[in-house]
Protein backbone atom coordinates (compact mmCIF):
# COMPACT_ATOMS: atom_id res chain seq x y z
CA UNK A 1 0.00 0.00 0.00
CA UNK A 2 2.49 2.12 0.81
CA UNK A 3 4.61 1.82 -2.17
CA UNK A 4 1.51 1.97 -4.54
CA UNK A 5 1.08 5.59 -2.55
CA UNK A 6 4.43 6.45 -3.36
CA UNK A 7 4.57 5.67 -6.97
CA UNK A 8 1.78 7.77 -7.30
CA UNK A 9 3.40 10.73 -5.24
CA UNK A 10 6.84 10.03 -7.70
CA UNK A 11 4.07 10.08 -10.39
CA UNK A 12 2.63 12.65 -9.92
CA UNK A 13 5.83 15.09 -9.71
CA UNK A 14 7.22 13.84 -12.71
CA UNK A 15 4.04 14.75 -14.32
CA UNK A 16 4.10 17.99 -12.71
CA UNK A 17 7.74 18.62 -14.05
CA UNK A 18 7.10 17.91 -17.77
CA UNK A 19 4.09 20.04 -17.44
CA UNK A 20 6.21 22.87 -16.26
CA UNK A 21 8.78 22.74 -18.47
CA UNK A 22 6.10 22.93 -21.72
CA UNK A 23 4.00 25.39 -20.41
CA UNK A 24 7.90 27.55 -19.81
CA UNK A 25 8.33 26.51 -23.02
CA UNK A 26 5.16 27.41 -24.28
CA UNK A 27 4.95 31.00 -22.74
CA UNK A 28 8.70 31.85 -24.46
CA UNK A 29 7.27 31.17 -27.54
CA UNK A 30 4.40 33.42 -26.96
CA UNK A 31 6.62 36.35 -26.06
CA UNK A 32 8.28 36.09 -29.40
CA UNK A 33 5.86 34.62 -31.69
CA UNK A 34 1.95 35.27 -30.16
CA UNK A 35 -0.65 32.70 -30.30
CA UNK A 36 0.23 32.16 -33.67
CA UNK A 37 3.45 30.86 -32.84
CA UNK A 38 1.99 28.41 -30.38
CA UNK A 39 -0.05 27.47 -32.96
CA UNK A 40 2.76 26.52 -35.46
CA UNK A 41 4.94 25.12 -33.45
CA UNK A 42 2.44 22.36 -31.52
CA UNK A 43 1.80 21.64 -35.61
CA UNK A 44 5.56 21.65 -36.69
CA UNK A 45 6.12 19.20 -32.85
CA UNK A 46 3.16 17.19 -33.46
CA UNK A 47 2.01 16.53 -37.30
CA UNK A 48 4.22 18.07 -39.57
CA UNK A 49 7.07 20.16 -39.73
CA UNK A 50 6.36 23.62 -41.73
CA UNK A 51 9.33 25.45 -41.58
CA UNK A 52 7.43 28.18 -40.12
CA UNK A 53 7.08 29.77 -36.53
CA UNK A 54 5.20 32.71 -36.79
CA UNK A 55 3.04 34.99 -39.24
CA UNK A 56 5.48 37.01 -40.43
CA UNK A 57 7.40 33.39 -41.82
CA UNK A 58 3.58 32.17 -43.15
CA UNK A 59 3.44 35.54 -44.99
CA UNK A 60 7.26 35.35 -46.64
CA UNK A 61 6.23 31.53 -47.41
CA UNK A 62 3.13 32.97 -49.37
CA UNK A 63 5.30 35.92 -51.20
CA UNK A 64 8.11 33.32 -51.93
CA UNK A 65 5.18 31.27 -53.69
CA UNK A 66 4.28 34.50 -55.64
CA UNK A 67 7.72 35.47 -57.33
CA UNK A 68 8.32 31.62 -58.02
CA UNK A 69 5.40 31.59 -59.82
CA UNK A 70 6.43 34.79 -61.93
CA UNK A 71 10.06 33.84 -62.33
CA UNK A 72 9.13 30.53 -63.49
CA UNK A 73 11.60 28.88 -60.64
CA UNK A 74 14.85 31.09 -62.11
CA UNK A 75 16.83 33.00 -60.53
CA UNK A 76 16.16 36.71 -62.30
CA UNK A 77 19.22 39.10 -61.48
CA UNK A 78 22.70 38.96 -59.84
CA UNK A 79 25.66 36.51 -60.82
CA UNK A 80 23.23 33.84 -60.52
CA UNK A 81 20.53 34.75 -63.26
CA UNK A 82 19.00 31.77 -64.78
CA UNK A 83 19.49 29.45 -62.84
CA UNK A 84 16.60 27.34 -61.66
CA UNK A 85 15.59 26.57 -58.25
CA UNK A 86 12.78 24.30 -57.38
CA UNK A 87 10.07 25.42 -55.07
CA UNK A 88 10.24 22.84 -52.82
CA UNK A 89 10.87 23.03 -48.45
CA UNK A 90 14.21 21.64 -47.97
CA UNK A 91 16.49 23.28 -45.37
CA UNK A 92 14.30 26.92 -45.18
CA UNK A 93 10.71 27.93 -46.13
CA UNK A 94 10.74 31.67 -45.88
CA UNK A 95 13.68 32.64 -47.97
CA UNK A 96 12.63 32.14 -51.71
CA UNK A 97 11.94 35.59 -52.50
CA UNK A 98 15.59 36.58 -52.10
CA UNK A 99 16.84 33.61 -53.92
CA UNK A 100 14.65 33.98 -57.08
CA UNK A 101 15.65 37.61 -57.00
CA UNK A 102 19.16 36.97 -57.32
CA UNK A 103 19.55 39.09 -53.45
CA UNK A 104 20.11 36.53 -51.07
CA UNK A 105 23.92 36.39 -49.80
CA UNK A 106 24.87 38.51 -52.34
CA UNK A 107 27.69 39.77 -50.97
CA UNK A 108 28.81 36.34 -51.00
CA UNK A 109 28.56 35.40 -54.95
CA UNK A 110 29.93 38.72 -55.70
CA UNK A 111 33.19 37.22 -53.06
CA UNK A 112 33.16 34.20 -54.89
CA UNK A 113 33.28 35.50 -58.37
CA UNK A 114 35.92 38.03 -57.48
CA UNK A 115 37.92 35.10 -56.11
CA UNK A 116 37.68 33.04 -58.99
CA UNK A 117 39.22 36.02 -60.97
CA UNK A 118 42.14 35.36 -59.34
CA UNK A 119 42.90 32.26 -58.76
CA UNK A 120 42.29 29.09 -61.14
CA UNK A 121 39.85 26.65 -58.89
CA UNK A 122 39.35 23.42 -59.95
CA UNK A 123 36.31 22.24 -57.71
CA UNK A 124 33.95 23.73 -55.51
CA UNK A 125 32.89 21.60 -52.13
CA UNK A 126 29.60 22.94 -50.67
CA UNK A 127 29.17 21.96 -46.95
CA UNK A 128 25.68 22.68 -45.53
CA UNK A 129 24.88 22.65 -49.05
CA UNK A 130 20.96 22.79 -48.81
CA UNK A 131 18.71 22.63 -51.86
CA UNK A 132 22.18 23.28 -53.61
CA UNK A 133 21.84 27.56 -54.29
CA UNK A 134 25.32 28.62 -54.66
CA UNK A 135 27.17 25.54 -56.03
CA UNK A 136 24.29 24.57 -58.95
CA UNK A 137 24.55 27.90 -59.93
CA UNK A 138 28.46 27.92 -59.80
CA UNK A 139 28.92 24.91 -61.58
CA UNK A 140 25.90 25.52 -64.51
CA UNK A 141 27.97 28.85 -64.78
CA UNK A 142 30.91 27.11 -65.02
CA UNK A 143 33.11 29.20 -62.41
CA UNK A 144 33.89 25.99 -61.02
CA UNK A 145 34.66 21.87 -63.19
CA UNK A 146 33.80 19.77 -60.38
CA UNK A 147 31.60 20.09 -56.90
CA UNK A 148 30.91 18.13 -53.86
CA UNK A 149 27.67 18.90 -52.02
CA UNK A 150 27.53 18.02 -48.55
CA UNK A 151 24.33 18.27 -46.89
CA UNK A 152 22.39 16.37 -43.58
CA UNK A 153 18.94 16.65 -44.10
CA UNK A 154 18.08 13.70 -46.69
CA UNK A 155 15.07 15.81 -48.07
CA UNK A 156 17.20 18.64 -48.77
CA UNK A 157 19.52 16.40 -50.36
CA UNK A 158 16.85 15.06 -52.73
CA UNK A 159 15.77 18.77 -53.67
CA UNK A 160 19.23 19.13 -54.50
CA UNK A 161 19.75 16.39 -57.02
CA UNK A 162 16.44 17.98 -58.36
CA UNK A 163 17.97 21.00 -58.91
CA UNK A 164 21.14 19.81 -60.79
CA UNK A 165 18.81 17.99 -63.11
CA UNK A 166 17.12 20.61 -64.41
CA UNK A 167 20.22 22.69 -64.58
CA UNK A 168 22.12 19.91 -66.27
CA UNK A 169 24.77 19.62 -64.28
CA UNK A 170 24.23 15.98 -62.29
CA UNK A 171 27.39 15.18 -63.71
CA UNK A 172 29.56 17.68 -62.28
CA UNK A 173 28.49 17.34 -59.20
CA UNK A 174 28.54 14.36 -56.01
CA UNK A 175 26.46 14.43 -53.19
CA UNK A 176 27.25 13.09 -49.98
CA UNK A 177 25.57 13.80 -46.49
CA UNK A 178 27.85 14.30 -43.28
CA UNK A 179 31.14 15.33 -43.93
CA UNK A 180 34.44 15.19 -41.50
CA UNK A 181 38.15 15.42 -41.66
CA UNK A 182 38.80 11.94 -42.90
CA UNK A 183 35.82 11.55 -44.99
CA UNK A 184 37.18 15.15 -46.80
CA UNK A 185 40.59 13.61 -47.48
CA UNK A 186 39.13 10.73 -48.90
CA UNK A 187 36.94 12.29 -51.70
CA UNK A 188 39.56 14.85 -52.27
CA UNK A 189 42.50 12.85 -52.18
CA UNK A 190 43.30 13.24 -56.20
CA UNK A 191 42.24 17.26 -56.06
CA UNK A 192 45.15 19.97 -56.11
CA UNK A 193 44.79 21.60 -52.64
CA UNK A 194 45.31 25.26 -53.69
CA UNK A 195 42.90 24.43 -56.37
CA UNK A 196 40.05 23.58 -54.03
CA UNK A 197 37.31 26.65 -52.93
CA UNK A 198 35.16 25.59 -49.48
CA UNK A 199 32.15 27.16 -48.88
CA UNK A 200 30.87 26.51 -45.33
CA UNK A 201 27.61 26.79 -43.50
CA UNK A 202 27.08 23.90 -40.86
CA UNK A 203 25.53 25.82 -38.41
CA UNK A 204 28.06 26.01 -35.66
CA UNK A 205 29.89 22.60 -36.73
CA UNK A 206 32.93 24.91 -38.17
CA UNK A 207 34.13 25.13 -34.44
CA UNK A 208 34.76 21.52 -34.90
CA UNK A 209 35.64 21.01 -37.99
CA UNK A 210 38.82 23.38 -38.00
CA UNK A 211 40.92 21.99 -35.84
CA UNK A 212 44.75 22.47 -36.05
CA UNK A 213 45.10 18.96 -37.82
CA UNK A 214 42.47 20.29 -40.44
CA UNK A 215 44.08 23.89 -40.43
CA UNK A 216 47.57 22.22 -42.08
CA UNK A 217 46.07 19.95 -43.87
CA UNK A 218 43.89 22.07 -46.21
CA UNK A 219 46.40 25.11 -45.89
CA UNK A 220 46.38 25.71 -49.53
CA UNK A 221 42.84 25.86 -50.07
CA UNK A 222 40.59 29.10 -50.32
CA UNK A 223 37.15 29.20 -47.61
CA UNK A 224 34.17 31.27 -47.04
CA UNK A 225 32.53 30.14 -43.66
CA UNK A 226 29.05 31.35 -42.58
CA UNK A 227 29.76 31.89 -38.45
CA UNK A 228 27.21 30.93 -36.11
CA UNK A 229 28.61 31.64 -32.38
CA UNK A 230 25.09 32.26 -31.09
CA UNK A 231 25.00 28.35 -31.80
CA UNK A 232 27.86 27.30 -29.58
CA UNK A 233 28.02 27.56 -25.95
CA UNK A 234 31.17 26.56 -25.47
CA UNK A 235 33.48 29.92 -26.13
CA UNK A 236 36.69 28.07 -25.75
CA UNK A 237 36.25 26.07 -28.65
CA UNK A 238 35.19 29.59 -30.75
CA UNK A 239 38.49 30.59 -28.96
CA UNK A 240 40.61 27.54 -30.61
CA UNK A 241 39.04 28.26 -34.03
CA UNK A 242 40.37 31.77 -34.26
CA UNK A 243 43.40 30.18 -33.46
CA UNK A 244 43.47 27.81 -35.67
CA UNK A 245 42.76 29.72 -38.72
CA UNK A 246 44.93 32.62 -37.68
CA UNK A 247 47.89 30.34 -38.11
CA UNK A 248 47.29 29.12 -41.79
CA UNK A 249 45.33 31.59 -43.19
CA UNK A 250 44.84 35.68 -43.96
CA UNK A 251 41.04 36.22 -42.34
CA UNK A 252 38.71 38.91 -44.31
CA UNK A 253 35.56 39.30 -42.23
CA UNK A 254 32.30 40.02 -44.46
CA UNK A 255 29.02 41.33 -43.38
CA UNK A 256 25.51 41.09 -44.86
CA UNK A 257 24.34 44.32 -47.37
CA UNK A 258 21.28 46.33 -47.10
CA UNK A 259 18.83 45.18 -50.04
CA UNK A 260 16.47 47.92 -51.75
CA UNK A 261 13.62 46.54 -52.75
CA UNK A 262 12.86 49.34 -55.14
CA UNK A 263 15.74 48.22 -57.37
CA UNK A 264 13.67 45.23 -58.68
CA UNK A 265 10.93 46.46 -60.85
CA UNK A 266 8.97 43.04 -60.95
CA UNK A 267 8.23 43.60 -57.18
CA UNK A 268 6.27 47.22 -58.59
CA UNK A 269 2.93 46.17 -57.79
CA UNK A 270 3.71 44.76 -54.15
CA UNK A 271 2.94 46.73 -50.92
CA UNK A 272 5.96 48.34 -49.39
CA UNK A 273 5.93 45.75 -46.45
CA UNK A 274 5.47 42.88 -49.07
CA UNK A 275 8.83 44.55 -50.79
CA UNK A 276 10.73 44.60 -47.59
CA UNK A 277 9.73 40.57 -46.63
CA UNK A 278 10.63 39.30 -49.71
CA UNK A 279 14.44 41.24 -48.98
CA UNK A 280 14.42 39.10 -46.00
CA UNK A 281 16.71 35.65 -45.66
CA UNK A 282 15.48 34.81 -41.99
CA UNK A 283 18.38 35.21 -39.83
CA UNK A 284 18.51 35.14 -35.97
CA UNK A 285 20.74 38.26 -35.81
CA UNK A 286 23.23 40.03 -37.91
CA UNK A 287 25.75 37.29 -39.05
CA UNK A 288 29.13 37.87 -40.70
CA UNK A 289 31.71 35.50 -42.77
CA UNK A 290 34.53 34.62 -42.79
CA UNK A 291 37.53 34.34 -46.14
CA UNK A 292 39.76 32.48 -45.40
CA UNK A 293 42.85 32.54 -48.21
CA UNK A 294 46.59 31.00 -47.36
CA UNK A 295 49.15 33.12 -46.24
CA UNK A 296 51.81 31.14 -48.25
Amino acid sequence: MYIEYFLGIVIIIIIFIRLRKKLKKYNSIYKINGLDGIYLYFINKNFKNTGLSNFLDKKKNILGKQISKVTNNKILYGPYAGTKIINSYGWSNVDFSPKYLGSYELQIQNKILDLTKKKKFDCIIDLGAAEGYHIISLLKKKFFKKGFAFETSKKSREILKKNAKVNNISKKINIYGNANFLSLLGILKDFEQKKLFFLVDIEGNEYDLFSNHFCKKFSKSTFIIEEHPFNMSNKKKIRNFFQNIKKYYKIEILHDISKNPFNFSILEKFSDDEKYLMMSEGRPQSMRWLVLQPKK
